[in-house]
């Protein structure tokens, strides 16, 4: 059953760089100090690679060992923070399977393991990603408190086939360690993929200089239907809460039908994606 309205928490972190103990413990600090007992419920976003910044030769940097430890660190910590503040726990973190390491996004509530996932389909070449992890190949849908939802993650934003609403979702979820060189891009990719698709986007981006030297600018936001700014953080980090709206989306979509106009397509991907 649909609810009507979701609740999500937008959350600026500035990772410790390859470091999730340090990291986790802040962030212990920064919820404790900003999710108050009347905003807990709903959905609380984590940036890309929350826990450690992102670290894309971490193959080369870690053993085997310790990206599992760590791994396991960080999905105990979802689970711990799920049940504390009674949130769906959303983020995205390195995540070996088999032999094969991919840049996974997790959405967990309470004890419960991961209750969807989502393998980031676009490596940013740019910085060896493509390098070190494995892409994803399935196009994510999630069903979450009622809400028909797709997550993606940094890169993939750029790449609206990827994301183009095929009738099968209200909200866009992106968690991003996106450079505050491309500010402008951030911004205006998480209003276009809102206007094009008629949905609500909801972009969570890291802030601080990471062990590159490169700096991240925050900026996370919520963007309606209609391309409208409903939030927005500066370059700070810190916790906003906003509330979506089914029925309100609904009566938009009714009043400019777009999506019904859409060309039909599908999407193949690489049999050795």
């Amino acid at each position: 059953m649909e609810s009507k309205f979701l609740h999500i928490h937008l959350v600026q972190n500035a990772a410790v760089w390859n470091d999730p103990h340090a990291s986790l413990l802040e962030l212990d600090s920064l919820l404790s100090a900003n999710l108050t007992k009347e905003s807990r419920g709903g959905l609380l976003v984590l940036p890309e690679m929350f826990a450690q910044g992102f670290v894309t030769d971490l193959d080369i940097k870690n053993s085997k060992e310790l990206i599992i430890n760590n791994q396991e660190r960080t999905l105990d910590w979802m689970k711990q923070t799920a049940q504390k503040f009674d949130v769906i726990v959303v983020g995205s973190l390195p995540m070996l399977e088999g032999s094969l390491l991919y840049n996974r996004m997790v959405a967990i509530h309470g004890s419960a393991a991961p209750i969807q996932f989502y393998d980031k389909k676009h490596l940013f070449s740019l910085a060896g990603e493509h390098v070190h992890f494995s892409p994803g190949s399935q196009r994510g849908l999630w069903e979450i408190d009622g809400w028909s939802t797709i997550p993606s993650i940094c890169y993939d934003l750029r790449f609206p086939v990827w994301l183009r609403n095929q009738k099968d979702y209200q909200v866009m979820l992106c968690v991003a360690n996106w450079p505050n060189s491309r500010a402008l891009a951030w911004r205006s990719l998480l209003v276009a993929r809102a206007i094009e698709n008629q949905a609500y986007v909801v972009g969570v981006n890291r802030v601080g200089t990471d062990g590159t030297g490169t700096v991240y600018g925050g900026a996370s936001m919520v963007v309606g239907p209609d391309g409208a700014i409903l939030a927005q953080m500066g370059d700070q980090e810190g916790l906003c809460s906003v509330v979506l709206d089914a029925h309100a989306l609904a009566v938009f979509r009714r009043a400019y039908p777009f999506l019904a106009d859409a060309d039909s397509f599908s999407i193949h991907s690489p049999a050795n994606a």
